[in-house]
């Protein structure tokens, strides 16, 4: 009987059950979907770095000579040692194409991940290629290319298309943020080969070194920068490949509880208002029940189920519809980033214990809101529940008695329905923090743009020069794009105790690459002393006037120079110093890079060429990326938003559905019934609004201010334009939906509607 009841109330009542399903349904699909594709990107790299063998110290000197591999190797904690020459050449036959080429020793560490062809051996002759670039410009294996070497040609044939661990993030340089694929790459060969065609003997100038414990590695880089004099000692926290990669990791992990939490907040409060109101609906058959002598175990059983059946149904699928749709979806789109084999989503504990969590909760309210009624006897039960009034809420009738009926009718119901006003309330403030946060995405990334590549970065090519550059090339260089120029050192300082290691710009830009103060100002580079960004000078606790003691990598001159300014950076954290006071500490300054207006060549002395127009490209396939974050939040957000307003909304009306009969015997128009409804959802939707709009930018701002790694640091921007398309999209989430519901007053039945109430 009482599962023919259920199943018959189900479809009764199917309205508010199918929202009760949607919101639930939302909730897990998001929460699913974005955890699915940001703890796939987390455990595939986890299962890449330990298959393939990732470095865990890299090592960086003009020579690593025999003497210091044997000495490294036989250092304790360390498991092996590679060596390899690395440079970077040009892919003759392809305009503007740069690859970074690595000459091995061997590869027992960051070990290729064969695409396609040949694995890799030292003793076999030949390239292998960067799969992703290969793509890209059609390149197979067979295919014979020439690689300009340091002015020499050499013609190799590919035996391999590869991925490499240490080269999961692989842009140009530090201007670039996403790498294109189209003209940069990497090439992998042997030194036997190298020396066959280049007729010299391999001078390696990086190690890479495998520590036996993770627990091990710090102490080990503490013992190599003690008893060696290399010119940089790095970990995986501070390599670019890695801590670009888990960057993006965790920038995932700190805004997904954010918006999914919001959902699933948001979903759980209206489906516990809506499960409450049902049952309180069901007081007249529960009183029945109680007098057919059923017990109050099966009675409480039957009430649980509806909300356990519809929310496990929806959490079900939730989660799989999430992980296969949005998480995939996403995962493809770092797939396109980041050269990583095998990237997948992964459906983690936590997810299932979150979509348990919810259908326990909705169970339990559920049980809650039927527990109070069945303490009561059969004959309480089967008497209709009178409205508690209390005297403050009389006493607001009077304070408004002046207003009209509608204003007075609604004061008195929000006072009397505080829990599904504050439940509608929030779902409103919910859907308008969304759509801020989503246009907010768009202005912060453009904000960003402007201050980088219009500010900071007013050149349009940079040319890195080549190490080993003469005078007359630097001269003619000069003579044909300019002075302005910078050199990139890296340093090791003193920082309470510790030895840190950060880089140094030493600038001479002349007005093409400047720094900027906090409100994105360019500042002149003085010369009495140092630079530091405002990150960095917060990391460290380090203040304008403070005297930092440092020196470059590989040299033992130590210097004391004081703090004269913070400078803050949207995209680089590191020190800056002019050439002159780069002069007065007594080093000659050997730029390596010059920055231009003018088209640039690849002639003598040049490494590589990058274009503002490139990086920007680079940029734009992030936006896109950003835009499709932008519409699905948009989407969800008005789904949500949608569906609590409608679910509530019908509530409202159901309970209403008495006084509003009352009223049309008593001679009220339709018009002015639904003037009565729209005046409080309306009400209720400018509260929600106000309230949701400043949130939103907070929302967008904690995720900027916590995701972003040590490497970023822009604020969180939202143009007034935004908060426009903000308020618009949620007037008509509520126009469109009490239209909907305030339709319903011309179908009330007056006769069923007052004897339902007798």
């Amino acid at each position: 009987m009482l599962r023919r009841k259920l199943y018959r109330d189900l479809w009764h009542y199917k309205g508010q059950f199918f929202t009760i399903f949607l919101m639930v349904f939302i909730g897990m699909l998001a929460f699913s979907g974005i955890h699915g594709y940001m703890d796939g990107m987390d455990e595939s790299a986890k299962e890449y770095y330990k298959e393939y063998n990732l470095q865990d110290l890299w090592i960086t000197n003009t020579n690593v000579a025999d003497s210091d591999l044997e000495k490294l190797k036989s250092m304790d904690h360390i498991s092996d040692v590679n060596r390899a020459l690395v440079l970077n050449s040009k892919l003759k036959g392809y305009k503007d194409v740069t690859l970074e080429t690595n000459v091995l020793e061997e590869n027992t560490i960051s070990k290729m991940h064969i695409v396609e062809g040949e694995k890799y051996a030292s003793n076999k002759k030949g390239l292998w290629f960067d799969s992703y670039l290969a793509e890209h410009l059609n390149i197979h294996v067979g295919d014979t290319l020439k690689l300009d070497v340091s002015g020499q040609t050499l013609n190799l044939k590919v035996k391999g298309l590869v991925n490499t661990p240490d080269h999961v993030y692989f842009v140009k340089d530090s201007t670039e943020i996403f790498p294109t694929h189209q003209n940069y790459g990497f090439v992998y060969m042997s030194a036997q080969t190298f020396q066959d065609a280049m007729h010299v003997d391999v001078t390696y100038n990086k190690a890479y070194v495998d520590v036996d414990k993770k627990n091990n590695v710090s102490s080990v880089k503490k013992e190599i920068q003690k008893d060696f004099n290399f010119l940089s000692v790095t970990d995986r926290d501070n390599s670019f490949s890695y801590a670009g990669y888990q960057a993006e990791v965790e920038e995932g992990q700190t805004y997904a509880p954010v918006f999914t939490g919001l959902f699933l907040m948001i979903a759980i409060l209206s489906v516990m208002s809506t499960m409450n109101r049902f049952v309180r609906q069901q007081r007249v058959q529960i009183g029945t029940l109680k007098a057919l002598g059923f017990k109050n175990r099966k009675i409480y059983i039957h009430y649980i189920g509806f909300g356990f059946m519809i929310s496990l149904i929806a959490a079900v699928l939730g989660v799989l519809v999430g992980y296969f749709t949005i998480g995939q979806f996403f995962i493809d789109m770092e797939a396109s980033y980041f050269e990583m084999p095998n990237i997948h989503t992964a459906l983690l504990p936590v997810v299932i214990q979150t979509a348990v969590l919810v259908v326990a909760l909705i169970s339990l309210v559920t049980y809650l809101s039927s527990r109070k009624i069945l303490k009561e006897t059969a004959s309480e039960a089967l008497r209709l529940e009178v409205p508690k009034v209390k005297k403050n809420s009389l006493d607001w009738s009077v304070k408004f008695n002046k207003c009209k009926l509608s204003t007075r009718w609604n004061i008195r119901d929000i006072a009397r329905n505080k829990g599904r006003s504050i439940a509608a309330c929030v779902g409103i403030i919910g859907c308008t923090m969304l759509l801020v946060c989503s246009f907010g995405l768009w202005d912060t990334i453009e904000s960003y743009m402007d201050w980088e590549y219009k500010i900071i970065n007013t050149y349009q090519y940079k040319i890195s020069l080549n190490s080993d550059y003469t005078k007359e090339q630097y001269d003619h260089l000069t003579h044909l794009y300019g002075d302005a120029t910078s050199k990139s050192v890296a340093i090791e300082f003193k920082n309470k105790g510790k030895n840190e290691t950060r880089s140094m710009l030493v600038l001479d830009g002349k007005d093409k690459l400047n720094i900027t103060d906090h409100n994105e100002k360019v500042m002149s580079v003085q010369s009495n002393g140092i630079y530091l960004t405002e990150k960095l000078a917060e990391k460290y606790g380090i203040q304008v006037g403070d005297k930092v003691t440092w020196h470059l990598a590989g040299d033992s001159s130590w210097h004391t120079s004081k703090v004269i300014s913070l400078n803050r950076d949207p995209q680089t954290q590191q020190f800056t110093m002019s050439k002159k006071y780069f002069e007065k500490l007594g080093y000659t300054y050997r730029p390596d890079s010059i920055y231009t207006n003018e088209k640039a060549k690849k002639i003598d002395g040049v490494s590589k060429i990058s274009s503002i127009e490139s990086i920007q490209e680079g940029v734009e396939s992030m936006l896109e990326a950003m835009k499709s974050m932008m519409v699905l939040l948009i989407v969800f957000a008005v789904l949500l938003g949608c569906v609590i307003l409608y679910n509530l909304g019908v509530l409202s009306f159901t309970e209403k559905q008495y006084q509003f009969a009352t009223l049309k015997v008593l001679g009220f128009k339709d018009k002015q019934i639904k003037e009565i409804f729209i005046k409080q959802n309306t009400w209720i939707m400018l509260v929600g609004m106000v309230i949701g709009l400043p949130l939103g930018y907070y929302m967008l701002s904690y995720i900027y201010t916590n995701a972003l790694n040590e490497t970023y640091d822009f604020p969180a921007v939202v143009e007034w334009i935004s908060y426009v398309y903000a308020i618009i999209g949620t007037v008509l989430v509520s126009y469109v939906m009490n239209k909907l519901l305030a339709r319903k007053i011309k179908t009330i039945d007056m006769v069923s509607s007052l004897k339902a109430n007798e």
